[in-house]
């Protein structure tokens, strides 16, 4: 029977290039323009950028996922070595025999052209239904790291069920999720039908006849494609480039001949606000844009409201960031490891780390130190996390509240002042995206948000302190990236609408 089966769904062929890898539903609904560079785009193109903390999740993950097998299932074979049509074939012997769990199952049905395979975490047996291998089925559970179910995981699930049940002669209708912090069926049939429409739009991406709208910059595409969707964009002048603009206003401004930013500028804020109406969308937003696309056509700053910049300096003028770790296990905790501060009157990088969530409340009170107690003091921020972050802080350490109140009570943030201020030659007000676009540079491409968080980790099993030097280093350019705006739009002439 196994030999009937595996040369029935794997039609004594292996997966080519026609045949949708369930594995790229990923990719497919996260970075729809990725996946059409990854057909159509030379790969010299292509920069790899290694994500370390993504690494660390996924090494996490496994060993997470490996203790529940062992948990559930006496008897367990993992699927390995071989192209994915041995696997699948290892796979139908495993069900066979009735092993308890099947880790890293492929599952394959290429009796079409173009066929649909892929892997599921776990194959599980239930004693009960009858299948073509006996008195039992098998069910797929996925354990996900996850707080929620994500539309990815469905709908590369639904796929795997839909095969699993046409090759068992049963199917279970559902698949359960173990989730980090709960666990969830989904309802497989329901979904296939989303996921049959996913495929189809797979197959005209890879056929060239849907060519995916970008992200934003500085992130329009994942790795290895981000540099060049960046480029591309921003070459192509293209819509997405406006900070406000959802897709359906982005498709209306280009049913109506505007395909750039160029086409948005010259055609004038008078046609922009006949486009643009309700109710699709308010005369505040049709000047936004029309504001944007003079902004970038002069590459400069356009002036919104003058009467908030610029912020208010004082004696001393602190710019500041905070590093927080994430929880890379169920039972560790999330703390903020590192404050940095750019001393604008001292032209100095101060920081202050914690090892351990223990020493999160000392560098707190190392920071209101730092500030002292004259009034004449500012702290900037960009974006409301850092506020948030210490109000939190405050009933978590109620010995430090005081000192929490006093920051808080002396924080600008950038973000939002520049926000009312101007209009930007940039696809977003992240400091990734706003600082970038008047010249600033971070100094390295190997250490962000995230990555961070590894090299901290690292410092912390190693005590090599290179490691630190990368995630400090990266903290001060935040830092400094706020003085740079702040400086550059002082510095440099506005446009007036």
């Amino acid at each position: 029977m196994t030999e009937e089966l595996f040369t029935e769904f794997s039609a004594s062929r292996t997966p080519g290039p026609k045949d949708f890898p369930a594995g790229k539903m990923f990719i497919l609904i996260q970075d729809p323009f990725g996946l059409w560079c990854s057909f159509h785009v030379s790969k010299t193109e292509a920069v790899e950028e290694p994500n370390l903390y993504e690494h660390l999740r996924g090494k996490t993950d496994r060993n997470n996922r490996d203790h529940w097998i062992h948990e559930h299932c006496k008897t367990v074979t993992a699927i390995s070595g071989g192209n994915e049509t041995e696997k699948f074939k290892k796979t139908l012997e495993a069900m066979a025999r009735g092993d308890d769990g099947i880790i890293g199952a492929v599952l394959l049905d290429l009796r079409k052209e173009d066929g649909v395979y892929g892997s599921v975490n776990l194959l599980f047996k239930v004693n009960e239904g009858k299948s073509v291998f006996g008195d039992y089925h098998y069910k797929i559970v996925q354990l996900k790291r996850a707080g929620e179910l994500k539309e990815h995981y469905a709908m590369q699930t639904s796929l795997m069920n839909k095969i699993l049940a046409d090759v068992q002669g049963y199917n279970p209708g559902s698949a359960l999720f173990i989730l980090k912090s709960k666990d969830q069926e989904l309802d497989c049939i329901k979904a296939l039908p989303r996921a049959e429409e996913y495929v189809s739009q797979w197959r005209a991406i890879r056929e060239n006849t849907l060519l995916p709208e970008a992200k934003k910059p500085p992130k329009a595409a994942l790795a290895p494609w981000r540099v060049y969707a960046n480029k591309y964009v921003f070459a192509a002048k293209d819509l997405v480039l406006f900070p406000h603009l959802n897709a359906q206003m982005r498709k209306t401004l280009k049913e109506a001949g505007l395909n750039t930013y160029e086409d948005v500028y010259l055609a004038g804020l008078d046609k922009i606000k006949e486009i643009l109406k309700e109710p699709l969308a308010s005369e505040a937003l049709a000047v936004e844009t029309y504001a944007h696309a003079l902004a970038y056509h002069k590459n400069m700053p356009v002036i919104r409201e003058p009467s908030f910049w610029p912020p208010e300096h004082k004696k001393r003028n602190l710019y500041f960031d905070f590093e927080a770790t994430e929880t890379f296990t169920a039972d560790s905790i999330s703390f903020v490891y590192l404050i940095g501060v750019w001393d604008k009157e001292e032209d100095k990088f101060v920081y202050f780390v914690a090892k351990t969530e223990a020493e999160e409340e000392i560098i707190f009170k190392q920071f209101a130190d730092y500030l002292g107690s004259e009034e004449s003091a500012a702290l900037y921020h960009w974006t409301e996390y850092e506020v948030k972050k210490m109000r939190s802080l405050c009933e978590k350490y109620p010995k430090i509240k005081p000192d929490l109140e006093k920051l808080i009570s002396h924080c600008t943030d950038l973000k939002v002042t520049v926000e009312k201020s101007f209009y930007l030659p940039a696809p977003s007000l992240s400091l990734k995206a706003a600082a970038p676009a008047f010249g600033f540079n971070w100094r390295q491409d190997d250490c962000g948000a995230m990555d961070s968080m590894v090299y901290f980790t690292n410092w912390l099993k190693t005590g090599e302190f290179a490691q630190l030097e990368k995630v400090l280093m990266y903290n001060e350019d935040d830092c400094k990236a706020m003085l740079y705006m702040e400086n550059y739009l002082k510095e440099h002439e506005a446009l007036s609408l």
